[in-house]
């Protein structure tokens, strides 16, 4: 008897909850479907049973109801560009908490897990001096020398059709000894491997997979951390890389606190090198500086190789746009056995207008990053919201915006070869505002060097089994980050 009663009780909350947010919510009046309006359990299924469909979705929905989506309770997503700066670009909206301490919650002390814009001022400031020009250009040296290790890797061991290379493993490979050289002053030599197979680029994969577990189940994220790692990987088994780069982070955050003098024999500035002097009143704690390993490794090396791999593809797959970057190039620079600097590589029009068409395609993170609407901030789009709505955008919606970028899907560097101040405000890969990616010099400087150097010194053949190489899908799985259900491989012969 109790029992049934408190099944009718609690049916009874949950009828008048979803009658509420149907009929009487502030947001009521805006189109959606209407489970996404009743419970915010519509995203998890996207994310998580869906398997990072999210974005997919939205892009469904906007097709179907227009260019403002209610997608949950308390959440708009919007499909113009006008809202898109007005949430990121030009506001003081702020992250919303529930996205962030939940999709980070694995490593909470992280500055991207940051939502107080006072802690993250702080926060962005002790990294800022790591990742400002200056810094990047002295760190040239040693991305250098990693993009000849991939160089002569290529050549010598995938340089025919029998001995092909998977390419986006390849240059997350490079990106992570990059990250990994610049945060502490050692690096993981993932290249080193035989076919680029090092435990933590697979295990950075699955925790970028893992993130929406944890997103939409937090209380996970403390089972994980402090219960046995052997009952976690019973239970769990895809935090295994979460655990093994943990125990990584662990000993090389340790090393660098308890040795500091090993910073005295790097030819380099290091990131770590400025976290650990003291810049207050006390020293950033252990477990703080290994949470920002996480962010710092996993932003340093997923979108800039993800990047790499998408303008590489459509650089083999087109040879127009092959033949006017390699003949800039070799204009440019004529001996490839001496390194074009990046100062010099950045002056090339056609090669930047490549690197922006990529940065374009690849979109960076292609998740919605929510903000929440203030008491003071204006209209959001147009449109003037109650305080506490969640706003969002994902940047695949500005970077396809047909009226900015024409023929938006068709992968096209010489749209970039004109003066355009809209194309230029709309291209956000490191999102824009107060927030933007503070790792997006040494991103830059990666680019400029890596396409330089793979289209001046290689000359590069997609192994393909049939006469039609398919392009990338328009709208990529939502893992945060954007996750293409496509590989392609490449074998490789010296550029002439």
């Amino acid at each position: 008897m109790y029992l049934l009663l408190l099944t009718c009780f609690a049916f009874s909350c949950f009828g008048t909850l979803a009658l509420h947010r149907l009929f009487l919510h502030p947001l009521h009046r805006y189109p959606g479907p209407v489970l996404a309006a009743i419970t915010d359990w519509y995203e998890a299924y996207y994310d998580i049973i869906k398997k990072g469909g999210l974005v997919i979705e939205i892009d469904r929905l906007h097709k179907l109801y227009g260019p403002v989506v209610r997608i949950g309770p308390n959440r708009l997503h919007f499909n113009y560009s006008s809202a898109y700066h007005d949430i990121y670009t030009y506001g003081s909206l702020v992250k919303e908490p529930g996205h962030y301490h939940g999709i980070f919650s694995l490593f909470p002390r992280a500055t991207i897990a940051c939502c107080d814009p006072g802690e993250a001022k702080y926060r962005r400031g002790l990294l800022g001096l790591s990742f400002s020009r200056r810094a990047v250009l002295a760190l040239e040296y040693t991305i250098q020398i990693k993009i000849d290790q991939l160089i002569t890797l290529l050549e010598e061991h995938y340089n025919s059709a029998s001995s092909t290379a998977e390419l986006s493993v390849a240059y997350r490979a490079l990106t992570t000894d990059i990250i990994t050289s610049y945060c502490f002053a050692e690096s993981a030599n993932s290249l080193d491997t035989l076919d680029f197979s090092h435990f933590l680029l697979r295990d950075m994969q699955e925790l970028i997979k893992s993130l929406w577990v944890v997103r939409h189940f937090p209380s996970l994220a403390s089972y994980v951390t402090s219960a046995p790692e052997k009952l976690v990987l019973w239970i769990f088994p895809p935090f295994r890389g979460f655990l093994q780069m943990n125990i990584a982070f662990e000993r090389q955050v340790d090393k660098l606190m308890n040795n500091p003098e090993s910073f005295s024999n790097v030819d380099h500035e290091t990131v770590y090198h400025h976290l650990l002097e003291p810049k207050g009143p006390e020293r950033l704690s252990r477990s703080l500086l290994i949470d920002e390993a996480f962010a710092l490794v996993g932003a340093g090396s997923d979108t800039t190789a993800n990047t790499c791999n998408v303008g590489t593809f459509y650089a083999l797959k087109n040879e127009e746009i092959r033949q006017k970057l390699t003949e800039e190039l070799r204009e440019a620079w004529p001996d490839k056995d001496r390194p074009m600097s990046y100062v010099a590589l950045e002056k090339l029009p056609y090669l930047t207008a490549f690197i922006k068409e990529s940065l374009r395609f690849s979109i960076g993170v292609v998740h919605p990053l929510p903000r929440v609407v203030g008491r003071t901030t204006p209209e959001i789009g147009g449109l003037k919201l109650p305080a506490g709505t969640i706003v969002e955008m994902s940047a695949l919606f500005l970077h396809m915006n047909p009226e900015t970028f024409p023929d938006p899907y068709a992968f096209n560097p010489d749209r970039w070869l004109t003066e355009n101040s809209k194309m230029a405000l709309d291209l956000a890969p490191f999102s824009k505002g107060p927030r933007i990616c503070i790792g997006l010099n040494l991103a830059w400087c990666e680019l400029y060097l890596i396409f330089g150097n793979i289209f001046r010194r290689l000359d590069l053949k997609i192994h393909a089994t049939d006469d039609t190489i398919e392009d990338f899908t328009p709208v990529p799985a939502d893992y945060f980050v954007p996750q293409w259900q496509k590989d392609y491989r490449v074998f490789v012969e010296k550029a002439r």
